[in-house]
């Protein structure tokens, strides 16, 4: 009777102990983890064909002013003529969620002039994460293996951070890069690179 009970009396501490337990959980490095492997990766970044002379002047841009509060949505689409005659088409769309920030700013959002990459303005920490799809078309991808192309945060120092994101998606006849729902935590620079050997160290390391 008394190994009965204590068999008993066992079972139910085990059972108290699982339901107290933590739930189990995939370890994700912390940011400053994640910036430092990133610092790592060897990468070049995706350079947009040359412009045509007559447009050699454009500037791609745009700007609009956000209650902070609120949130908002920001579509941009353009397009150029590059030196050899061809469309090079750029969409971006960045969805920002009430309470984002405070009070009211002037986000801009602007493509860089020689990369596949953007500038947002300004540099701001996010309360609430922003959403960025994107899409660059008529890019000669020709010499980028597919596994190896990748959107990114791109630091002032030259350093990269691999940013959560649902999905990115590489034609390379169609010289199409596109990314969908990139999750923004800040302002600073975003676009694609490639990265050199970065599979084969850090796979799929903080990134969907």
């Amino acid at each position: 009777m008394k190994s009965i009970l204590s068999m008993l009396l066992a079972a139910i501490v085990f059972l108290l102990g699982c339901e107290s337990a933590p739930d189990l959980s995939v370890n994700i490095p912390d940011d400053n983890t994640q910036e430092s492997l990133s610092k790592m990766i060897g990468y070049e970044l995706i350079p947009l064909p040359g412009k045509s002379p007559e447009w050699i002047d454009s500037v791609f841009t745009m700007s609009k002013e956000i209650d902070g509060s609120v949130g908002g949505r920001m579509m941009m689409g353009k397009y150029f003529i590059s030196e050899y005659g061809d469309s090079i088409i750029i969409e971006s769309d960045l969805r920002i969620p009430p309470g984002a920030f405070e009070g009211t700013e002037i986000i801009t959002i602007t493509v860089d002039d020689d990369f596949a990459y953007m500038h947002f303005y300004p540099e701001m920490i996010f309360e609430d994460t922003l959403k960025f799809s994107s899409k660059f078309q008529g890019l000669h991808l020709d010499e980028y293996p597919t596994g190896t192309i990748d959107f990114v945060f791109i630091a002032d120092d030259g350093s990269i951070e691999l940013i959560k994101k649902n999905g990115i998606q590489v034609v390379v006849p169609q010289g199409l890069v596109r990314v969908l729902n990139a999750k923004l935590v800040h302002f600073s620079r975003y676009g694609w690179i490639r990265k050199s050997g970065a599979d084969q160290i850090y796979p799929d390391i903080n990134y969907y």
